[in-house]
């Protein structure tokens, strides 16, 4: 079954206020999907962090998996709240995050294409100032904890009605989470195994597809607000 069928049949089982129609297999691919995914996270985190030292990135891909599991566990409940309180609906929802989705993945589609900014030059006989070491929030917030990412996890919990089901979910997420962990802590030997050839196929191919992922998820969403006929 298709992302898309996902999200759309989330929406059906928030209408009818049933048991949601996902599996947790399926919740689980929604989440690689817009939490990351993990496939691109040793790409981006040997690019941040090669400068380094091997205890520095290991210290450092610990501290941003505890971070980003922590904001997104906080995130994805406090927004559940809100959203139960203000009495959003799964389609805005749906709306609110297919726009946010849809200009992320546009902005990725589109850098690519951007001149690549010439070196800069130091003076002769300078010492080249020592790189700072990013913060794990830098690192978590976005390339792990999405906005996008956020909606979805929001939307999966509205649909939820049970404990069991919830618990599901949380366990789904934090497999994705420990995904992401592995990949930073092995970011090195794979980029140097392979290459980033492969990293930037594979964020071309995705790139694409999130842009109509996104436009999928806004149509969705106001079709969800149409009368039935």
């Amino acid at each position: 079954m298709s992302v898309i069928a996902f999200l759309q049949d989330a929406v059906v089982a928030a209408q009818q206020t049933r048991g949601p129609l996902l599996d947790l297999a399926q919740v689980f691919t929604l989440l690689f999907v817009v939490m990351g995914p993990p496939l691109k996270t040793p790409a981006v985190y040997y690019a941040r962090m090669q400068v380094f030292d091997a205890g520095t990135r290991r210290a450092l891909a610990w501290k941003t998996f505890v971070l980003a599991t922590v904001a997104v566990l906080i995130g994805g409940f406090l927004g559940l709240a809100l959203q139960r309180n203000w009495q959003i609906s799964i389609e805005a929802m749906l709306i609110t995050g297919g726009l946010i989705f849809l200009l992320v993945s546009l902005r990725t589609v589109l850098e690519q294409y951007a001149a690549a900014e010439p070196p800069r030059a130091t003076a002769e006989g300078t010492v080249p100032a020592k790189p700072r070491v990013p913060s794990a929030f830098e690192l978590a917030v976005p390339m792990i904890v999405t906005p996008y990412g956020l909606a979805g996890l929001i939307i999966l919990l509205a649909s939820s009605h049970d404990t069991e089901r919830t618990v599901g979910i949380v366990a789904m997420l934090l497999l994705v989470m420990v995904m992401h962990l592995l990949a930073m802590l092995f970011a090195g030997p794979v980029m140097r195994a392979i290459g980033p050839l492969p990293f930037k196929l594979f964020g071309t191919i995705i790139g694409s597809l999130t842009v109509a992922l996104s436009i999928q998820m806004l149509i969705l969403g106001i079709t969800g607000l149409l009368p039935a006929p």
